[in-house]
């Protein structure tokens, strides 16, 4: 799906509720390394918030 800076922006671009309670990694983690190694769907939202990046639930 998409990559949303801020918990703020991906709640009004989804109309969905921002939550931490899923997995994370940190911001100097490599989103696309998760992805290519098949630990997060391609498809699912993924938020930025502090100095973390949450994969949304789908």
């Amino acid at each position: 799906m998409a990559y949303y800076s801020s918990p703020k922006k991906y709640e009004i671009a989804t109309g969905k509720t921002f939550t931490t309670h899923c997995p994370c990694i940190h911001s100097t983690g490599s989103v696309k390394g998760m992805v290519k190694l098949k630990f997060w769907d391609k498809d699912s939202d993924k938020v930025r918030h502090g100095n973390y990046i949450y994969k949304q639930p789908s």
